[in-house]
């Protein structure tokens, strides 16, 4: 359905398809995190990736069409990939800051609420966190 949607609004194929693989890249990475931390696919882990795939998705296409914003002003890809994830670049990061900065420290709780919402919370701030790395590295290369 995500990608649907982006290819309905954005209308770009270029687009879609970085966008497109970014999605399970950032996953896979997260089913990484979980694992190293001992973490169980479960209801809560599944509904935190449900949430993250939005995020994800966000975090890729801002720096995606603002590359595609350059290159239709006559850029090449190469530099429009650089100036625009340079850009971008800071309102990424404190977007991902502050969003792993909000989930985090649920995973800090004490008492049964903590532990039950731990694997949620940094499933989420892992997600986040690597999504936005994912998009300032890998969606700018993907323009060259």
């Amino acid at each position: 359905m995500v990608i649907l949607i982006i290819f309905l609004f954005l209308g770009s194929l270029r687009t879609l398809v970085i966008t497109a693989v970014c999605i399970p890249l950032s996953l896979i990475g997260v089913f990484g995190v979980m694992a190293a931390l001992g973490f169980s696919i479960n209801t809560l882990t599944l509904l935190a990736l449900v949430l993250a795939i939005g995020m994800v998705v966000d975090d890729a296409i801002v720096v995606s069409e603002n590359i595609h914003r350059h290159i239709e002003l006559g850029k090449s890809a190469k530099a429009a990939a650089i100036i625009g994830a340079r850009e971008i670049q800071f309102a990424v990061v404190a977007m991902t800051l502050t969003l792993a900065a909000v989930f985090a420290p649920i995973g800090f709780m004490s008492g049964v609420t903590g532990i039950l919402f731990r694997e949620f919370a940094f499933t989420l701030a892992a997600a986040v966190i690597i999504s936005g790395f994912i998009s300032l590295t890998l969606s700018p290369m993907m323009w060259f």
